[in-house]
């Protein structure tokens, strides 16, 4: 794909393409991201080994040079109560000296095409600044709580009769994974994972130091597994106390959950502390006999919608509702204009409409679809225009939470 633009006599002509030079790749992002030297083999060990697992890279040339580049990720995320493809954007930047100069915000424009011709229906980044993407039509959807404590904290009795099975493992088995994939489609806003997926949350790169070891921890019943839990081991080399952090923590119902629990509460003669990542409506405090180190709640995940059209067909758990909404989206005009979006014994319809009932941007929108926010309180917060014929329709919250990163 080409793409380029005149701004103005004496301004530069940006071409879009895909980037095949890594070494280019590799000199942007370490001045972008002030990449220490130290750690320069390990960014270029990265690079190299996500486009070998079939990320790719795009990015806009002013004439020869390389000025912003973006990886993108190719994901099936839980999106309602459907599974859709997601466009993943990470390591996105750009030369100092191009800065305020438009490179980026073409781009992003130029992303929305690419990924729409990939059939991607939602895209997902973390931002390094909210306002910054807001501009360009992502709204928050995702939070992480991180509740930190001594695994001696833990309480947890023990369920007579039920005979849990619990195995360590260096990389998941395919009982594992089918486990994860089965769950995450049923799950918050969870990602499928294939083995490149997999690859990149375990693998520990050069300038990892403090990492030392990843793996999952499987919980089984009647031999079927009933929970999972993802995990990091690290400690400094001075530190003989190391730090479990569990980035998965899955089960299937209370009693595979205690089990879980009992596991963490065993590792007391070895890890200090324990960090579990989860999400924000998920409780462990009836199970600490005091309360945790600390527990925070991390803003993490902004989407936007790719293409409002084809969320048509998409299962939302939801009561029948009608909406018509005016849609402004500056760098996706093909989402622009009136639409009607109509859930029918819990599947949405999306179509053209002549009348109106609210006037939003493409990023409240997306907001309200993921289930982040609703209609009631992005009206409230003037995100979202209530027109005379809004009757006060909506849809339900619920609680996304995506667990990995790019």
């Amino acid at each position: 794909m080409l793409a380029g633009t005149i701004r103005g006599r004496g301004d530069p002509v940006f071409v879009y393409r895909e980037v095949r030079d890594l070494q280019a790749v590799t000199e942007l992002a370490k001045s972008a991201f002030v990449i220490r030297r130290g750690d320069h083999t390990a960014a270029t060990e990265w690079i190299e080994r996500s486009v070998e697992q079939g990320r790719k890279l795009y990015g806009v040339y002013d004439g020869p040079t390389l000025v912003s580049v973006y990886m993108l990720y190719d994901y099936r995320m839980r999106f309602r109560s459907s599974v859709v493809p997601m466009g993943g954007i990470g390591l996105l930047c750009s030369r100092l000296d191009a800065r305020g100069k438009g490179a980026v915000r073409f781009m992003l424009a130029r992303s929305l095409e690419t990924m729409r011709e990939a059939g991607h229906v939602v895209s997902v980044l973390n931002p390094f600044d909210q306002s910054f993407y807001g501009k360009y039509g992502w709204e928050m959807f995702a939070r992480l709580q991180r509740i930190e404590l001594a695994p001696g904290l833990i309480r947890v009795p023990d369920d007579p009769g039920i005979e849990h099975k619990v195995v360590d493992l260096p990389y998941p088995d395919s009982a594992s994974c089918d486990y994860y994939n089965e769950y995450a489609q049923r799950h918050h806003t969870l990602v499928q994972r294939g083995d490149a997926e997999w690859e990149q949350r375990l693998r520990i790169f050069s300038n990892q130091s403090n990492t030392a070891t990843r793996g999952v921890v499987r919980v089984s019943r009647e031999g079927k597994a009933a929970g999972l839990i993802g995990y990091d081991l690290s400690g400094k080399p001075d530190d003989w106390h190391p730090t479990f952090t569990a980035n998965l923590f899955l089960y299937d119902d209370g009693a595979a959950k205690r089990a879980l629990l009992r596991y963490l509460k065993g590792l007391s003669h070895q890890v200090k502390t324990i960090r579990v990542e989860v999400p924000t409506d998920e409780d462990l405090w009836p199970y600490l006999s005091d309360r945790p180190v600390k527990r925070e709640i991390h803003d993490q995940f902004m989407i936007r919608v790719v293409s409002i059209e084809a969320l048509d067909g998409l299962k939302v758990d939801a009561d029948d509702v009608s909406l018509a909404v005016d849609i402004e989206d500056k760098l996706a005009p093909w989402n622009g204009g009136i639409w009607r979006l109509t859930v029918d014994a819990g599947v949405l319809r999306v179509e053209r409409a002549d009348r109106t009932d609210l006037r939003c941007g493409i990023g409240a929108l997306s907001s309200i679809l993921s289930g982040f926010t609703d209609c009631e309180e992005a009206i409230a917060a003037g995100l979202v225009e209530a027109l005379p014929s809004y009757a006060g329709q909506d849809l339900p919250r619920t609680t996304p939470f995506l667990a990995d990163y790019f």
